[in-house]
């Protein structure tokens, strides 16, 4: 598979080579000369930057060929017996075992363990019935087919996935409505929230949120585009920003426009969702250079049946088997023992540690891995601060079934889309997949999707709350405000509700204790101070963080991959497994993130994640 790069892939990259430079100096100027315990190439030589870091000496050549060992010394070579333990059976964990399983390596078992009872993590597909599209996506729902997701459609291919088209853009049926108004397509200040309509936004930022953002974000871009080095230190310069405070000061010198609290509040609800903007400025513009597409428009794809098809194929093609209800509550190293399987992983209500494992990647979602015992494992500051504080974001969805699909029929949406608003629902997804189903037939509406606060008020509805057992609250409020969005297409509270069966699903990521929060966010400066150490392995090299967080890319399904295949590279080179090296880069690719070679930067990682307590250095 091939490598594709991206600007967050290079962004990342940068950040490793910085914190690895400045780690390595720092331990240089410590030790002067050799001391024992801490690995070379990190010690000795001159000081080293950026980009003249130690090279890999220990690598066989710099090229792939030299790394297959065609021997007959390699080919007979033995490879002792190893055990690797994944804990977490999401999307990552499952594709470190496909990869596991394909690479073949003699002597290697993997144990998989899981805490849920069900597979799949954020890949979760509710089915109301066993009937065609009677489902909703509560987790991952739609892809888009840019070079950045490339991985994503290959594991597609692998598995054989039904695609189908998801219409992310609906046309001029799909309703807006803000400030207790409809959009009227044409007007100016639709929503009479100008000055000049008795509202707070100035008049001139009012109908130009699209044009003014880029105005923020497009200079960063352009340089990213002509230099990256160049535009990187330039990005580089306001990652400690948010997008919020950098709109309010007019760039880091002041000298951009400088935008009021109420035309960034504006900016917000039409751009994003509710406190979204909070996030690190530099994510924004990662995130809309990524997008960019100059060839023209994205075509968007979904599953159809549901994404859970995809966890349902990887579990087919699995040589190992996932152990579920196996929540973890340890994970410990014998810094003393003879033995190369020296990590022990402890499992509620297991009377003892399950020993003799040589690696283990953890998978699973920082905000429950926090809650494990990792002590032992003496971790860098900065790898617990990361797991204690990186922020992830709110999610929470509800889908409603009707006796059949009004927003078709009557509001004429026929082509999928999404509905936004500033009521408590704020986006209505219109399905891509039931859109031939038939004008009499049963259908399941996504009728809310939420982010960040707004998710967080909504989803305090969701679950059995106190005041609503039944979630009667929850299902009486979606009817009213989508009542309210449809109304220019005459649907009212009374038909809607006529046409809702009573049957619904909700749920919000938050209150999901297998993964205490939707999805890695970055706030201001995380990324450039903890993306380095999430995606460094600890405990002499054999443990390691996996999964979207731990990714340029977090957020998507993507991310969870790319950081799965990076974490088995590092493995692999941890063990000098050079053949498989050079075979998991054959068959699977690398992701941009990931410098190999000699002069490279994995064997520095590794050489990094062995120190122990006392020999980190805080840069």
């Amino acid at each position: 598979m091939t490598t594709r790069y991206t600007c967050k892939a290079h962004w990342a990259r940068h950040l490793v080579r910085e914190k690895l430079y400045q780690e390595i100096n720092a331990l240089r100027s410590r030790h002067v000369g050799y001391a024992p315990g801490l690995p070379m190439p990190v010690l000795g030589g001159p000081p080293c930057t950026h980009d003249d870091l130690p090279p890999d000496d220990q690598l066989p050549g710099d090229g792939q060929e030299a790394m297959t060992l065609q021997s007959a010394e390699a080919k007979t070579r033995a490879i002792p017996e190893r055990r690797v333990c994944i804990v977490g059976a999401g999307i990552a964990g499952l594709y470190i075992s496909m990869i596991l399983d394909d690479l073949n390596i003699p002597g290697l078992t993997y144990d998989i363990l899981e805490a849920n009872s069900r597979v799949g993590g954020r890949v979760y597909t509710h089915h109301f019935s066993k009937m065609p599209h009677d489902y909703y996506d509560i987790g991952a729902m739609r892809y888009p087919d840019i070079p950045s997701m490339h991985r994503t459609f290959d594991l597609f291919k692998r598995t054989k996935m039904p695609l189908i088209p998801y219409y992310l853009d609906g046309g001029d049926a799909c309703p807006s409505l803000f400030n207790d108004r409809l959009l009227v397509r044409g007007v100016k200040d639709p929503y009479h929230v100008s000055v000049q309509n008795g509202g707070s936004v100035p008049d001139d930022v009012v109908d130009n949120v699209t044009e003014l953002l880029e105005g923020a974000f497009g200079p960063y871009k352009k340089a990213l585009a002509a230099n990256f080095e160049k535009g990187f230190r330039m990005l580089e310069t306001v990652d400690d920003f948010s997008t919020r405070e950098y709109l309010k000061r007019g760039g880091p010198d002041g000298k951009e426009p400088h935008y009021d609290f109420f035309s960034i509040q504006w900016m917000e609800t039409q751009n994003t969702s509710s406190g979204l903007f909070d996030q690190a400025f530099s994510e924004s513009v990662i995130d809309s250079f990524d997008f960019d597409n100059p060839v023209g428009d994205v075509n968007w794809f979904c599953i159809e049946g549901g994404t859970s098809l995809l966890v349902g194929a990887i579990l087919k093609q699995m040589k190992g088997k996932v152990q579920i209800n196996k929540r973890v509550e340890a994970i410990t190293i014998d810094k003393h023992a003879q033995t190369e399987g020296n990590v022990a992983v402890k499992c509620a209500g297991e009377p003892s540690p399950r020993g003799g494992y040589s690696t283990v990647f953890s998978t699973t979602s920082l905000g429950c891995l926090a809650r494990v015992d990792l002590r032992s494992l003496e971790l860098h500051p900065s790898q617990k601060d990361a797991i204690r504080s990186l922020h992830y974001d709110d999610s929470a969805k509800v889908a409603l079934k009707f006796k059949y699909p009004w927003w078709i029929v009557d509001s004429k949406i026929t082509q999928g889309g999404v509905a936004s608003t500033d009521l408590p629902i704020r986006t209505c997804v219109y399905p891509s997949y039931n859109l031939h189903d038939g004008r009499d037939k049963e259908a399941v509406l996504l009728a809310s999707y939420t982010w960040a606060q707004d998710a967080t008020r909504i989803g305090s509805l969701v679950g059995g709350a106190q005041n609503a057992p039944s979630e009667a609250e929850l299902v009486e409020l979606i009817l009213q405000d989508l009542a309210r969005l449809h109304a220019g297409s005459g649907m009212t509270y009374d038909k809607i509700k006529s046409a809702y069966t009573g049957v619904h699903h909700a749920f919000s990521w938050t209150h999901d204790p297998f993964t205490s929060g939707a999805f890695a966010l970055f706030g201001p400066g995380q990324f450039s101070n903890l993306y380095p150490y999430l995606s460094r392995p600890a405990a002499q090299a054999k443990f390691h963080i996996v999964g979207e967080a731990s990714s340029a890319h977090h957020a998507w399904i993507v991310g969870s991959l790319d950081s799965a295949c990076a974490a088995v590279y590092r493995f692999l080179r941890r063990f000098e497994l050079w053949e498989y090296m050079a075979l998991l880069e054959e068959r699977w690719g690398l992701p941009g993130e990931v410098e190999k070679g000699r002069n490279g930067t994995v064997h520095l990682q590794n050489a990094l994640g062995m120190l122990q307590k006392g020999e980190h250095v805080q840069v």
